[in-house]
């Protein structure tokens, strides 16, 4: 029997940020839940707007509820011997060096996007998917997600609480066209009852960049495909399990940052299985899940650069990183924005 690749990404390709009734190959998706991450507390930006994240010292997000099916401790389990015959992961603690456009490095960086907040919702498919398509195109924050939020509803599939792959986001926005920012027919994120019938939404619409909407869907996470696209200049989205360990910040939010030579330091902003002077493997159970985009890795540090939306009080302003033996363990799937 054959399936068309929208059947296909339904049966087998359930995403980090969804509720299904079918099963991912990797994980049983069983609902969704709040967590608590705590950030640097300050009562103003440097702009001097006051932040209620910042005031409260603490984030409130959203993240998946998932069980691993055997065949991703099977995967897990073989990563994290590998590390460990590799002589483990390396020592970040005395901090991260900037990524430098070398030999061993690449960071694309996200143009003129700015870190996205996708707030209380399970919407890190959409904000992950629309900001590294924002990119791709060069059109700074462009895309409005309210409004491939209520198409997608429109047509059918209601992915406030997630969706399979970034497949489901950016498809729609190929056939049908970009909403640009704040032209939603009235209506801001977050209005989750708002549906837009399609012809309502292309009387709108821009279609100018339809056939610049290429993208691969990888449903086994390879990180030398992920680098190999990096270098070749293009983007990657991908779905992560997450320890979520309660009680553990590190677990959702990784361990502390220091970015070398700038004297900053950062709550959490580094997803790693293990560092010295913590016994705890996070990359040893999978309670969680979210999708963000790769932008960046450095071969010589054995990271990726990652932009989060979780807003730009959380990790390094925003951004984030992951050891290569975090993804070899931890990651899904992912989707190359070609």
């Amino acid at each position: 029997m054959k399936f068309s690749l929208i059947s296909k990404l339904s049966l087998v390709a359930v995403g980090f940020c969804s509720y299904s009734i079918y099963a991912h190959e990797y994980y049983k998706i069983e609902g969704s839940h709040e967590v608590i991450i705590p950030i640097k507390a300050s009562t103003m930006e440097a702009n001097g707007e006051f932040d209620l994240d910042r005031l409260t010292g603490v984030k409130r997000i959203q993240l998946l509820t998932i069980v691993p099916t055997e065949a991703f401790r099977e995967k897990n389990r073989k990563a994290l011997a590998q590390m460990e015959a590799d002589g483990g992961e390396q020592d970040y603690s005395k901090g991260i060096q900037p990524f430098t456009n070398s030999a061993t490095s690449v960071d694309l960086g996200m143009g003129k996007v700015p870190v996205l907040d996708q707030g209380a919702y399970g919407t890190c498919v959409t904000f992950a998917s629309t900001a590294a398509l924002d990119a791709k195109l060069k059109l700074g924050d462009y895309i409005d997600q309210q409004c491939s939020l209520a198409l997608n509803k429109f047509l059918g599939n209601d992915v406030w609480d997630g969706a399979y792959t970034a497949v489901e986001i950016l498809q729609p926005l190929k056939e049908h066209g970009i909403i640009p920012k704040g032209q939603c027919f009235g209506s801001t994120y977050p209005k989750r009852s708002q549906k837009v019938s399609v012809a309502k939404y292309e009387s709108r619409s821009d279609k100018s960049y339809t056939g610049q909407i290429t993208y691969h869907y990888t449903e086994k996470a390879d990180l030398n495909v992920v680098k190999a696209t990096l270098k070749a200049g293009y983007r990657v989205t991908i779905g992560t399990g997450l320890l979520d360990d309660s009680g553990d910040p590190i677990s959702v939010n990784g361990f502390d940052v220091t970015i070398k030579g700038s004297n900053k330091s950062y709550d959490g902003g580094l997803w790693a299985c293990k560092q010295p002077g913590n016994s705890t493997n996070y990359c040893s159970d999978q309670k969680a899940g979210h999708e963000i985009v790769i932008f960046g890795y450095d071969d010589k540090q054995q990271l990726l650069k990652i932009r989060n939306s979780w807003g730009k009080t959380a990790g390094e302003d925003g951004n984030y990183y992951m050891t290569y033996a975090f993804f070899n363990a931890m990651v899904g799937d992912h989707t190359e924005l070609k």
